[in-house]
């Protein structure tokens, strides 16, 4: 009798140590879906050729690790192609945006891409290169207003990534300034302090050459 009693609880005991096992591994398992993955890296990628559309428009990625986006605007107006001055992107529209990842950026993912747009007022996101600078007194073209529950401005184009707008932290919406294409399982816009921070691992800039 004393050897069944002995059996049923060391049989208690490794079903009790199996379920505590169980439940170690799920927590674990959950803990590493829901923590945070730190920088996400991406393949350094040379800077492109020149890819023209079908608008007339044409298109060059420029790789220049760690640039800020001043430096990157500076960089963008100083390329020509067929007699045309360069700026940095702004991308107008759907159509746009998809010949862009289909065409220039075509298979590698890009770590943070500058583009023209800017947040010249609070929750004021406008594209301030280009022609499009010259819209609304010189203030460039609107296109989205507010943060994350905000909309697009006048029928626009905007994507943006569900972190792009944080509030608090190194990254709170009144610390950034600049419009970024930025991959993470899918390249949409987002936003960057456009200092060049090596946390953010700016990769280069979008250059567009107009009509």
């Amino acid at each position: 009798m004393r050897s069944r009693v002995n059996n049923r609880r060391g049989l208690l005991g490794l079903v009790l140590l199996a379920g505590v096992v169980v439940v170690l591994v799920a927590g674990w398992m959950l803990f590493s879906e829901l923590r945070d993955p730190g920088q996400e890296e991406f393949p350094a990628l040379d800077s492109s050729p020149v890819v023209e559309a079908p608008n007339g428009h044409a298109y060059q990625y420029v790789a220049a690790p760690n640039i800020g986006w001043d430096a990157a605007r500076t960089g963008a107006a100083k390329r020509t192609y067929k007699g045309r001055h360069g700026y940095l992107a702004a991308i107008d529209d759907q159509a746009e945006f998809d010949f862009v990842l289909q065409k220039v950026f075509p298979e590698d993912d890009t770590d943070v891409t500058y583009i023209g747009g800017r947040q010249t007022a609070p929750g004021e996101w406008r594209w301030v290169t280009g022609p499009d600078a010259a819209a609304d007194g010189g203030k460039g073209l609107l296109f989205w207003q507010g943060y994350e529950r905000g909309h697009v401005a006048d029928g626009r184009f905007a994507l943006w990534m569900f972190s792009a707008f944080q509030h608090g932290g190194k990254w709170d919406v009144a610390k950034v300034c600049c419009v970024t294409l930025f991959s993470y399982r899918r390249r949409m816009f987002s936003t960057s302090l456009g200092n060049g921070d090596t946390d953010e691992g700016v990769a280069g800039y979008l250059v567009e050459f107009g009509n």
